[in-house]
């Protein structure tokens, strides 16, 4: 805990720095800073968003391994579930691009294939800690996608949630958005391509959970009753589950409704061009996250699609809330 604080603190420090330095441009050309960015006819920045967006796949990252670290006994060791010795004796004749993992180089190294996949699994935490503490360059987090690669390569069907392909897909984007050293600079334009598909990459998420509800023709979702019965039929409900199923049920109604609200309509707004728009946007999309995140434990995916929500943000909202904090 006292480790995350420091490294809080330095990314604040960071921040006010960058801040500072942004005002005293502005003020040399005769701008207020307490003025939002399009208010003042500028072209929307993003080096804060992006470092943000870094530190926080990082923590993410941090998640995911921690999640896997402490359950690998019980799943993939020699008494396991899905020895991982077994799997890789079947895939030893399978091509890298249908079976990419560090792990199938045990037998070249000379190391029992349990110690390489916890090794690759501490290496991962490892990288994952640089890059939540503000070290998130390119070589870093590929160092965590490959990681997490390799692990839910071997991982077979524990790891085949929709949030571990998820995380592999925000992972690779992650390495091109990166910079390629030290902290992020100033973005280029490689960088905002790379923008435009992490939320490409939310766009497709949120549309695809709303329409997999509205054309699986469960009456539950066409007549705004599923929450009537979610609460308590999800796998693993958080204590708060239980307030949630005991509200009134209009208000379970209008939780349905704004769920596919957020899913269908709003998620066509993800792409759009004007941050005035986008901003109220990512704000709905991370309420809906975190009120899923409240009432049920589905390991780091709504944290992660938190994450995504971040690149819809602009620095003139970072800079202002910053400066709220202060």
């Amino acid at each position: 805990m006292e480790f995350l604080q420091k490294r809080a603190r330095r990314g604040k420090e960071w921040l006010e720095r960058y801040i500072e330095s942004a005002s005293n441009s502005d003020k040399k050309r005769g701008r207020h800073r307490s003025e939002p960015a399009y208010a003042q006819g500028r072209p929307a920045t993003y080096e804060l968003s992006r470092s943000l967006f870094l530190q926080m796949m990082g923590v993410v990252y941090l998640v995911a391994f921690g999640s896997y670290f402490v359950q690998f006994e019980g799943l993939y060791g020699a008494e396991g579930l899905l020895p991982i010795s077994d799997q890789l004796a079947s895939a030893r004749h399978v091509p890298w691009t249908q079976y990419p993992t560090l792990v199938r180089w045990h037998t070249t190294l000379g190391i029992d294939c349990y110690a390489l996949c916890n090794a690759v699994g501490v290496l991962g935490m490892l990288l994952a800690a640089l890059a939540a503490s503000g070290y998130g360059s390119s070589p870093v987090m590929f160092g965590c996608w490959a990681c997490y690669l390799s692990l839910v390569t071997v991982g077979d069907v524990f790891l085949y949630y929709q949030w571990d392909s998820l995380l592999c897909e925000a992972g690779f984007l992650a390495v091109l958005y990166a910079p390629l050293m030290g902290q992020p600079s100033r973005s280029s334009a490689t960088s905002h391509i790379v923008m435009w598909l992490l939320r490409f990459l939310l766009f497709k998420l949120m549309l695809m959970s709303g329409v997999v509800k509205i054309s699986s023709n469960d009456p539950t979702w066409l007549n705004l009753t599923a929450l009537n019965y979610h609460f308590a039929s999800q796998c693993i409900p958080t204590p708060l589950a239980w307030y949630f199923r005991q509200l009134h049920p209009l208000i379970l109604q209008m939780g349905v409704a704004f769920t596919l609200l957020v899913e269908v309509p709003v998620a066509l707004c993800i792409l759009c061009p004007l941050r005035s728009i986008r901003h109220p946007i990512a704000a709905l999309n991370a309420l809906l996250q975190v009120l899923i995140m409240i009432s049920g434990n589905y390991g780091f995916f709504n944290l992660l699609t938190l994450v995504l929500c971040i690149p819809l943000v602009d620095d003139s909202y970072w800079s202002r809330a910053l400066a709220l904090e202060g």
